[in-house]
C-alpha cells in the first residue's frame, strides 16, 4: 500500500516538461533540463528511430564541397563540451578521436582541397593532402585529404546510459497518445501526469501530431549496412563515395543512401546494390555484409531545425529538423530552446518555426 501511494503521489507532481521521443532531440533537451536542474518526463516507445542508426560521425565540414557547415563552429564547440562532459558524468567514453580520409575521386580535387585547407576556421579541419596511390585494400589512384578533430560518437551507448539512470519518474516506455492530452490554461495533463508543457521530439513522426504536423517535414529516407572485415584500419574514417565507419571490432558502418520519395521503414534491395556498388568501386579487399539497416531523417524543406511554440497552445512546443547532423547541431540548439522557453529570449530567425507561420494559417483554410 505505501508503494501504491508513492507511485500514485508521483502523478501529482506539476513537473516542469514532458518530452515526446528520445532520438537526439529528446536526450539534448533533458540533458539541459537536468543540468539546469528541473523535472521532465519522456515518453517514448522502443521504436527504433534514425538517431539510433546513424553512423555517429561529428564533423562541421561539408566535405564534398570544401567548406564548413552552417554555423558549424558553434555548434562543434558546445557538442565537444557536451559529449565530454556526458563522459565525465558517467564514466563512459562515448567520443572516439578518428580523422576522416576523404578519398578524391579526380587531380583537380588535391588543388581545391590545398585552397580549402588554407581558409579561415576550415584550416582547423582540412589539413594535409596524402598522395600514396600504394594502398593495398583501398583504390587512391588521386591520393586523400585527412579531415582532422572530428570523430565518432557511440549515440547507442550515450542514449541507453543516460536512460539507464532515469526512474519511473522520468521515463515511460510507451507509445504517445495524442487523445490523451489535456491542455488547461496553467498547464497540460497527459493520463493524470501534470507539466507545465510538453515538447515533442519525435523526428519523422511529427508528420502525425495533430498539433505541428502542418511544418514542412519532408524526410529523407537513409540505408545503411554493416559490415564485417580484417582489411580496414580501425583507426580512421573512409570517405569516398560514401562513409565507411569502424563501430567495434572488425565491424564498420558503411553508408548513407538518400531517399526523399520513399517513406516506409522498409530495407530495400536497390539501396544495398548501390552501396555495395560504391564500395567495390573504393576498396580492393573482401568483406561480409552482416547487417543493412534504415532510419527516416527529420529533414525540413529549407534544411534548418524546426524550434518553437504553437501559434495558439502556448504550453506546446517542438524540437524537431536536425536532419543529417543532430550530433553537431542538438547540444546548442537544445540550449537556445532551454533559453526561448524558460528566460525568454528569442529563438535566431532562422530556426524559429515562425517562419512557416503562413503554413499553419493554410492548414486550417
Amino acid at each position: 500500500m505505501e508503494t501504491l501511494a508513492l507511485f500514485l503521489c508521483n502523478f501529482n507532481i506539476l513537473r516542469n516538461t514532458i518530452i515526446v521521443g528520445y532520438g537526439l532531440a529528446g536526450y539534448h533537451y533533458a540533458k539541459v533540463l537536468e543540468d539546469y536542474g528541473k523535472e521532465f518526463l519522456i515518453i517514448s516507445d522502443d521504436k527504433l528511430g534514425a538517431s539510433r542508426n546513424a553512423g555517429g560521425i561529428l564533423n562541421p565540414t561539408i566535405i564534398k564541397r570544401f567548406t564548413l557547415s552552417w554555423n558549424s563552429i558553434e555548434f562543434y564547440r558546445k557538442a565537444l563540451l557536451k559529449y565530454k562532459k556526458h563522459e565525465k558524468d558517467y564514466g563512459n567514453k562515448i567520443f572516439h578521436t578518428l580523422p576522416i580520409h576523404n578519398y578524391f575521386n579526380k587531380i583537380s580535387d588535391n588543388n581545391n582541397w590545398s585552397i580549402a585547407s588554407n581558409k579561415k576556421d576550415l584550416n582547423r579541419f582540412f589539413s594535409k593532402i596524402t598522395n600514396n596511390r600504394n594502398e593495398k585494400n583501398i583504390k587512391a589512384d588521386y591520393g586523400y585529404g585527412i579531415v582532422t578533430n572530428v570523430g565518432r560518437v557511440e549515440i547507442i551507448k550515450m542514449l541507453d546510459i543516460f536512460k539507464s539512470q532515469l526512474d519511473s519518474n522520468s521515463l515511460l516506455s510507451e507509445p504517445f497518445d495524442y487523445n490523451k492530452l489535456i491542455i488547461n490554461k496553467d498547464y497540460i495533463d497527459y493520463k493524470g501526469i501534470k507539466a507545465s508543457k510538453i515538447i515533442f521530439c519525435e523526428g519523422f513522426g511529427l508528420k502525425n501530431n495533430p498539433w505541428f504536423s502542418y511544418l514542412p517535414l519532408i524526410g529523407s529516407k537513409g540505408e545503411f549496412i554493416h559490415i564485417r572485415t580484417k582489411n580496414l584500419s580501425p583507426e580512421a574514417i573512409i570517405k569516398g563515395g560514401l562513409f565507411i565507419v569502424p563501430i567495434e571490432k572488425e565491424i564498420f558502418w558503411v553508408g548513407a543512401t538518400f531517399d526523399r520519395k520513399d517513406k516506409t521503414d522498409n530495407i530495400t534491395k536497390s539501396a544495398k546494390e548501390w552501396i555495395l556498388k560504391k564500395l567495390h568501386e573504393r576498396l580492393n579487399c573482401s568483406f561480409e555484409v552482416v547487417h543493412q539497416g534504415t532510419g527516416m531523417r527529420p529533414t525540413v524543406i529549407d534544411r534548418r531545425p524546426l524550434l518553437g511554440v504553437h501559434p495558439l497552445e502556448k504550453r506546446l512546443f517542438v524540437f524537431n529538423g536536425l536532419g543529417t547532423r543532430g550530433l553537431l547541431m542538438g547540444p546548442l540548439l537544445a540550449e537556445l530552446l532551454y533559453q526561448f522557453i524558460e528566460e525568454n529570449k528569442e529563438l535566431p530567425t532562422s530556426v524559429t518555426i515562425d517562419r512557416f507561420q503562413s503554413y499553419f494559417s493554410s492548414s486550417f483554410k
